[in-house]
């Protein structure tokens, strides 16, 4: 039977083991363009994340959110990682423009980027 490690969140270390508790979830949406720089950036410092497509609802543009499972005193040196990879950019979008007898849409610049990030504290972390 595969062992199976609990962890439950107290502040501490995972029984058994030196390491740190994971008792955070860092949940961050980024842009496609920033997701290898982010991810190689989180594996430079020791944490891994797991991956999802997502769409954003504004412009319907590809991101990807990341999961971050991490200990309280990774919390600081994971969001300077999100920080320093994940930057704003102008896009143009195609707007109508108002009262014109024809249909002569317009480029109006949207900043777009960055990231979104939430932390959330752990009551329990479990290893299957």
């Amino acid at each position: 039977m595969p062992e199976q490690k609990t962890n439950q969140v107290a502040g501490g270390t995972e029984q058994g083991s030196g390491a740190p508790a994971i008792n955070r979830l860092m949940t961050a949406v980024i842009q496609m363009q920033d997701e290898r720089k982010a991810i190689s950036g989180l594996k430079k410092i020791g944490l891994n994340a797991v991956r999802f497509s997502s769409t954003g609802a504004f412009l319907g543009r590809r991101n990807a959110t990341l999961l971050v499972g991490l200990a309280e005193k990774d919390e600081q040196p994971a969001l300077e990682v999100i920080r320093k990879s994940c930057h704003e950019r102008i896009e143009y979008v195609s707007t109508p423009l108002e009262n014109a007898p024809l249909p002569m849409p317009i480029s109006t610049p949207v900043t777009v980027g960055g990231a979104t990030v939430f932390m959330l504290t752990l009551d329990r972390y479990e290893e299957i």
